[in-house]
């Protein structure tokens, strides 16, 4: 298992000051592992600046060390190293990384089969659950021992990006490492709670109206494809913050018949993330990256402007044209 992290641990031993990133919009792997490789790094005495673009959503802001997490990098530099993690392209890292002149060496670590290796070094395994399965493996490689906080952290990027070990992705490595977590101090119970039963009335006032916006449609009428829209007037009038709209694309995907599930959010004048979500038979990192975007197969998204109906057209065309594909399926 080592081996592949030769080249990372050389510069680990040689490197005095490392800075770890992570994208923006940040979820529970992109947090986890960025916490969880920043306090092993401390652990041997490096000097690490964790730096996120945007701030950390309230429901993670929990995780040891997430109130150690920089939002600016200004006289922060020189680094001898950086490493990015979960994230598929540089430009994602957000502004304030991209216009960093001393990043040092970049080491890219990632599990998504879209991304476009823009490190020195890139590890770059798609099978991985999780970032944080990566992180994982270098620490066992390195011989960091695990202390709680770091268990914690790295158990939530595995746990949340396996959607709590539901999704395809949930390996027998993915639950043999979040077994080891949990034996270093990572607690099941604690995480589900302040993770999953946690939230604030207004994000069930947003869901309300969301839900309203739901509309089922596909192939020969069979209703393979469902759709939400969430609005910036929405947010206002619910009083609930962007991030409080995290996995409503799963209520799409979760109707009965349905094969790919999409949330397309306002996030600006004519300007929509638009979030995608396959049960399998789709591969939405296919059409993500036909829009710029990214992802994984059953998971992948993408941001785009346009007006929303515009919007809709191309990506419910293109998800048309992903099912039709299918064998033995014709579109009308």
């Amino acid at each position: 298992m080592g081996a592949r992290f030769d080249e990372v641990i050389k510069e680990i031993n040689k490197g005095r000051r490392f800075l770890v990133v992570s994208h923006v919009s940040p979820e529970g792997d992109a947090i986890g592992s960025l916490l969880g490789l920043a306090l092993a790094l401390r652990s041997i005495g490096k000097d690490v600046v964790a730096y996120l673009e945007d701030q950390v959503p309230e429901m993670f802001r929990f995780l040891p060390g997430a109130d150690t997490i920089v939002h600016s990098l200004d006289v922060m530099g020189p680094f001898d190293v950086t490493f990015a993690v979960d994230c598929g392209q540089k430009e994602r890292l957000g502004k304030g990384f991209v216009a960093l002149k001393t990043p040092g060496m970049i080491i890219n670590m990632d599990h998504h089969a879209t991304n476009d290796r823009f490190g020195a070094i890139n590890v770059i395994e798609p099978e991985a659950s999780a970032a944080g399965e990566l992180v994982y493996d270098l620490c066992a490689a390195a011989g960091i021992k695990f202390d709680r906080e770091m268990a914690v952290n790295l158990y939530v990027a595995i746990h949340t990006d396996t959607g709590s070990f539901r999704y395809s992705s949930s390996s027998p490595a993915a639950f043999m490492k979040a077994g080891e977590l949990v034996k270093a101090g990572a607690d099941p119970w604690d995480v589900s709670c302040r993770v999953y039963e946690n939230f604030p009335a207004r994000k069930y006032k947003l869901l309300a109206m969301v839900l309203s916006t739901l509309e089922v449609t596909g192939l020969d009428g069979r209703g393979e494809i469902a759709s939400l829209v969430v609005t910036l007037d929405m947010f206002k009038k619910s009083g609930a913050e962007t991030e409080l709209s995290d996995g409503f694309v799963n209520y799409a995907r979760g109707i009965e018949g349905v094969e790919a599930g999409v949330l397309f959010r306002e996030c600006g004048v004519n300007e929509y993330k638009v979030s995608l979500r396959s049960k399998g038979a789709v591969n939405v990192a296919a059409i993500a990256s036909a829009f710029n975007g990214g992802g994984h197969k059953n998971a992948a998204g993408f941001t785009v402007k346009g007006s929303l109906e515009e919007i809709r057209t191309k990506v419910m065309a293109a998800i048309r044209s992903a099912l039709s594909a299918m064998p033995g399926r014709v579109a009308n």
